[in-house]
């Protein structure tokens, strides 16, 4: 395995690497970043993920500076140089290198980069521990439906729930459930799937839609609507959802346990037809 970066058209070794300290990714965030699930060293759902990119870079009035087949040629270029298996692509787009200035410059040529890391294999639901979230409330900006690399809010949250022994925090806003500081949430209320519409508080997150449709062909009812912090202590089932995770089920909201303490069914039957889906994608 090669520790190899894309960066503005360039391959090289990682830590051969070099970003201006003008950079407007590094001075202001000012740039948006994805995340790609690799199986076998084969993307999975890369055209939604870069779709979402585009979506990201128009929400901060900027241009992804290749077209999605080029780009989606050259990732792929990436993983099969880095020999990278089963991890993830990481993919960021600044508004690149200029005086610093609030306002935008006029001719500065984006900084776009990628790179493949390693991961292990996601724990399935069932096995193992489930997951302890802490409540926090939601003082983030209201464009999370951009995957902005403005995350300072979400490390908090994500620090202050690992301080007090959970694994995630989850946003209450104004006493409705929102996203986690890492993951969207999904809440099984009388046997349905209730999950928070995206949009100004909630990231369009890949494996959720992916989760959604799954319900589809299912035949489980899904109801996208806000939902209190008393139903979700409440539900029978509660799980979160990821690119890196997949599916993890949520045994506790902060002291209180959930459903019957361990995965239900509903989740499993879920998870099972994601991965169903990630093997008919990767083979």
């Amino acid at each position: 395995m090669l520790d190899l970066i894309w960066i503005n058209g360039e391959i090289l070794h990682l830590s051969d690497a070099r970003i201006s300290v003008e950079d407007r990714g590094y001075q202001f965030a000012d740039g948006v970043y994805e995340v790609i699930r690799l199986y076998g060293g084969k993307p999975f759902t890369l055209e939604p993920h870069l779709d979402r990119l585009i979506q990201s870079a128009r929400g901060i009035e900027m241009n992804v500076p290749l077209e999605k087949p080029a780009l989606t040629s050259e990732i792929r270029k990436i993983v099969a140089k880095s020999g990278v298996a089963d991890g993830f692509v990481y993919l960021q787009l600044t508004r690149g290198v200029a005086p610093r200035n609030h306002v935008f410059p006029d001719n500065a040529k984006p900084t776009l980069l990628f790179y493949a890391r390693p991961l292990p294999p996601p724990q399935l639901p069932g096995v193992g521990e489930g997951v302890k979230l802490m409540a926090v409330e939601d003082e983030r900006w209201k464009r999370c439906w951009i995957k902005s690399i403005a995350l300072l809010p979400n490390v908090l949250a994500k620090n202050k729930a690992v301080a007090a022994g959970a694994d995630e925090a989850v946003f209450i806003d104004g006493g409705v459930v929102t996203e986690c500081s890492a993951s969207n949430i999904f809440a099984v209320i009388g046997g349905k799937v209730v999950t928070h519409p995206v949009g100004s508080k909630v990231l369009p997150g890949i494996t959720r839609a992916v989760l959604l449709d799954c319900a589809a062909t299912l035949g489980i009812e899904v109801d996208e609507r806000g939902f209190v912090e008393e139903e979700a202590i409440r539900a029978s089932e509660l799980f979160i959802t990821s690119t890196t995770r997949e599916v993890s089920w949520v045994a506790r909201w902060n002291d209180r346990y959930i459903g019957q303490a361990r995965c239900g069914p509903v989740t499993l039957s879920l998870h099972k037809e994601l991965r169903r889906r990630v093997t008919a994608e990767t083979k």
